[in-house]
């Protein structure tokens, strides 16, 4: 038989593990919803409108055993009882059926896509990893306006929390150079309400003006990116991903402990050339006065007077002098 124009134009669905088959990692339960996505455009690009060959469509993408338990649903192939009392059963429609897969998984809900406390861990971590570039920036203005747009949108997140929530995940190093521009853009903003979350970001813009514009590979999108992509993407190697998922700061970036201990082991070193030089100059005055004369032991150089703290008895060397003891237990010298 000849296949008709119409037939030979209608696409087929792709095998399974074919590059354009639709796949679902079961460690993301939130990405079950984008699966169905891309397979129900599969099969209205086949025109495939029957339940039952969406349902087995559905079930040959994945692994084995979720094949197995998708299968076994009531609904995949079960007759159930009719929408008015006394009706002949029916069968169930591709759409309760996915529904009913759908609530299987915790977590693939439309209604649980997204919680408050994802925006808190978002901030956390961002805090924890520093933000050193206007790349870093973008990147978490992003990621958190996906998550809280949902909660807003859903009646579970207020507009004066979401921005609180994002000043919390700027460093204190950067919010510091981003209050001073705000202060002075926003003359009038009243000192107990936080900022908008788009005047933190183009304040942030500006105290990192530049450097780096490069987005940040996030691990959650670099790891759809190594295993095998649904829209056909080749993965990429893993030391390239590697580098990706490695933060690293400018090269001209100095971390504030490093500056503080280099700042107290200068003035240890200082103070310690400085007491060296003064005992010296005490000695050649001390010479030049009593050359010729008459040298007692009264008459000896008085070597006793802490130049640390100004009082006589005890030099400034580490263990004779209390105040310097004090200043190397708080750790302001080395």
């Amino acid at each position: 038989h000849q296949l008709t124009m119409e037939q030979a134009a209608t696409p087929c669905m792709p095998t399974r593990g074919y590059f354009s088959a639709p796949k679902w990692d079961e460690t993301k339960p939130r990405e079950l919803t984008q699966y169905f996505r891309e397979l129900e455009y599969l099969l209205r690009n086949c025109n495939i409108t029957d339940p039952t060959q969406m349902k087995e469509y559905a079930s040959c993408y994945v692994l084995y055993d979720t094949a197995e338990t998708w299968t076994g649903i009531t609904e995949f192939n079960t007759q159930i009882p009719g929408d008015q009392e006394g009706a002949a059963p029916r069968a169930a429609t591709y759409e309760e059926w996915k529904a009913a897969v759908i609530c299987l998984y915790p977590g693939a809900e439309e209604s649980t896509r997204y919680t408050v406390n994802d925006l808190h861990q978002l901030a956390q971590d961002t805090f924890e990893d520093g933000i050193y570039t206007i790349g870093a920036l973008s990147t978490y203005y992003q990621d958190f306006q996906r998550i809280a747009r949902w909660l807003l949108q859903n009646g579970k997140l207020y507009r004066n929390e979401e921005h609180c929530l994002f000043q919390q995940g700027i460093p204190t190093s950067l919010w510091t150079k981003i209050a001073c521009q705000l202060e002075i853009a926003k003359p009038d903003h009243h000192p107990l309400e936080p900022y908008d979350v788009e005047d933190v970001l183009e304040a942030g813009k500006w105290a990192l003006k530049g450097t780096n514009t490069s987005i940040t590979v996030r691990p959650a999108l670099a790891s759809r990116l190594v295993g095998n992509s649904t829209l056909g993407i080749l993965p990429l190697p893993t030391a390239l991903i590697a580098n990706l998922l490695t933060p690293t700061a400018p090269s001209n970036y100095v971390k504030q402990e490093d500056f503080d201990k280099a700042i107290s082991t200068a003035l240890s070193s200082a103070m310690t050339r400085l007491e060296s030089l003064m005992n010296n100059s005490i000695t050649a005055n001390w010479q030049r006065n009593n050359q010729g004369g008459n040298n007692s032991g009264n008459n000896q150089p008085n070597n006793n007077l802490c130049h640390f703290c100004g009082e006589l008895g005890h030099g400034m060397s580490r263990g004779r002098c209390l105040a310097v003891e004090n200043y190397l237990r708080q750790g302001k010298i080395h």
